[in-house]
């Protein structure tokens, strides 16, 4: 019983150092374009696009930002300059190093980018909006709630994949529609490792050479869940220095805790059983449950309990893994 509890501890305590740990503002976000002439565009960048219609908030910060320009609209600089407005507690008028900018389209032709640029951002990070423009007066005068509506009208089924989704007026009609709907960031793939181990169990010092097969889902461009068999052909030697070979086949699941897409904190859980014996090492019906901590880019360790049938004869083990 002393082991189980230990082990708990040991689970608990990865667990909460690891979420405790992982709770940064950097996340992948949704995008939302929209281009309402050659004057003014506006992108959103949101942590969900479906919070754009199940959400009232937005709107009120775009309606509270709209009041504000009114006060300033005097004062903005005759050249180029950005706007940052950060949602009731501030907002800064920038002059700009830029004089004229443009893009160069698929045919070769120049296009001039708007000259001026507006930050909106709310104070949870939910939200950022990065509007460009030439005149402010438009800026005021825009209908941010017919068109926030008629966008959110028209989004999408939810999807856990991160989306670039664009809408225009429709050159006839004038509606919004949208106008590409296009994945990006990680798909959900196939993961396939080798690595070696150095154990721990009843005093042996054992090596191993494992391999694994998982399956790894996206959600919001992030690898974030991962399930898996695995294979640890483990290693002994006896007095006559006699290969002595073990082997465990395991399933397990993992949870990125972060997220960084390139900085991921995967902790999870498995379950293994001996499907080869050889020698005294292990006993028949000898199972395992080890925690998998990824420590490094290519290291793990992995607190595991041994046992025999069902929680009988229960023995702790330790596994450090270095992937190759």
């Amino acid at each position: 019983m002393k082991f189980q509890s230990l082990f708990l501890l040991t689970f608990i305590g990865l667990f909460s150092f690891t979420l405790a740990f992982s709770q940064d503002t950097e996340s992948y976000r949704d995008t939302i374009f929209y281009q309402a002439s050659g004057t003014l565009d506006m992108k959103i960048l949101i942590k969900d696009y479906h919070l754009l219609a199940e959400e009232s908030r937005f709107q009120a910060i775009m309606e509270d930002f709209q009041l504000r320009l009114k006060e300033i609209d005097q004062m903005v600089p005759s050249t180029a300059y950005t706007i940052e407005y950060r949602f009731q507690k501030q907002l800064d008028i920038r002059d700009s190093d830029k004089i004229k900018s443009f893009d160069i389209s698929a045919d070769n032709r120049l296009s001039e980018n708007l000259q001026n640029k507006a930050y909106i951002r709310d104070n949870s990070g939910s939200y950022e909006v990065i509007i460009g423009f030439n005149d402010i007066t438009e800026l005021i005068n825009l209908d941010f709630s017919k068109i926030l509506t008629a966008i959110a009208d028209s989004l999408p089924e939810k999807h856990r994949f991160l989306r670039y989704l664009e809408f225009r007026p429709d050159p006839q009609t004038g509606n919004i529609v949208l106008k590409e709907d296009r994945h990006t960031g990680y798909f959900d793939m196939l993961s396939l490792q080798a690595g070696v181990g150095a154990n721990v169990y009843r005093g042996n010092f054992l090596t191993d050479f494992s391999g694994e097969v998982g399956l790894q889902l996206n959600h919001k461009g992030i690898l974030k869940n991962q399930f898996y068999i695995s294979n640890n052909l483990i290693f002994a030697f006896d007095a006559a220095n006699t290969a002595i070979i073990n082997n465990f086949t395991n399933v397990g699941y993992r949870r990125n805790f972060s997220n960084h897409k390139d900085k991921p904190n995967w902790l999870g859980v498995e379950l293994g059983t001996l499907t080869k014996r050889s020698g005294d090492i292990f006993q028949p019906n000898t199972h395992r449950l080890g925690v998998n901590w990824q420590v490094g880019k290519h290291i793990t360790v992995s607190p595991q309990l041994y046992f025999n049938g069902f929680f009988r004869q229960v023995s702790p083990g330790f596994r450090i893994g270095i992937g190759l």
